[in-house]
This record gives structure tokens, sequence and C-alpha cells, in this order.
């Protein structure tokens, strides 16, 4: 019963920050995180999606991982959308190494800051994964 509870606290946790970043996405101006998203989006794409569809398409990509979280359902295919995600999301300290560190590799800029917690994100996941997988036994 603990197990249980718990792996619904992780994943709810999870569910609210992908909802909440995902929505601030559908509006210009609003995350911190928009231009990093999109100049790092018009790389992987090599600028074929335009950039304000290639946010809106991140936004629509985070808020349904952070439903898939809060309502629980599908949890692997949430996993696995949230697992390619975050490894995406370390894509700009290669490709913006300016923008990410102030010293390469040590000395973080905020920006990379905002990159490395990531791990605690990935972490989060692959802990709902685990447990997830023993309380289903």
């Amino acid at each position: 019963m603990k197990l249980e509870r718990a792996i619904l606290f992780l994943r709810i946790s999870l569910g609210i920050c992908f909802l909440w970043f995902g929505m601030l996405k559908f509006f210009s101006g609003m995350s911190p995180a928009e231009q990093l998203a999109i100049m790092t989006m018009d790389i992987l794409t090599f600028g074929l999606i335009p950039s304000a569809i290639a946010i809106k398409l991140l936004a629509f990509w985070e808020v349904v991982i952070g439903i898939g979280f809060l309502f629980g359902k599908q949890i692997k295919w949430v996993l696995g959308l949230f697992f390619i995600h975050m490894a995406l999301t370390f894509s700009p300290l290669v490709m913006f190494p300016e923008i990410c560190f102030t010293q390469a590799p040590f000395a973080l800029s905020l920006v990379g800051q905002y990159i490395v917690k990531n791990v605690v994100l990935i972490m989060g996941g692959v802990i709902i994964y685990i447990l997830d997988s023993e309380v289903k036994q």
C-alpha cells in the first residue's frame, strides 16, 4: 500500500511539472525555456518545422506526458515519451555550450543548471518504471 502511494505521489508531481511547463509553451513569451527550445528544435529538425509549430508540438508533447502521469493510464507509453523527451533536453549542452556553461565543461550557467536538473526528473521516471512493474506483479 505504501509503495503504491509513493508511485502515485511521484507520478502526480511529475505530471504537474510537465502539464505546467507544457501549458506555458502554448503562450508565446510565457516559458523561460521557449527560446532555448526553439533553437534546439530548429537544429534537431534541420529547420524543416517552423518555430511557431515546433514549440506548439513540444507543448502538446509535454502536456500529453503530464496528463499521462496524472492519470496513470498506459504508463509504459507515457514513460517512453518521457524518456525520449528527457534525452533530447540534454542536447543543448552539446549544441549551445556558450549558453549552457560559463566555463565548459564544469561551470554551468543558469540555463545549464535548468537542463542538468532533469537528472532528478529522469530518476523519478526510472523509479516509477521499476516500482510500477513490481506493484503489478
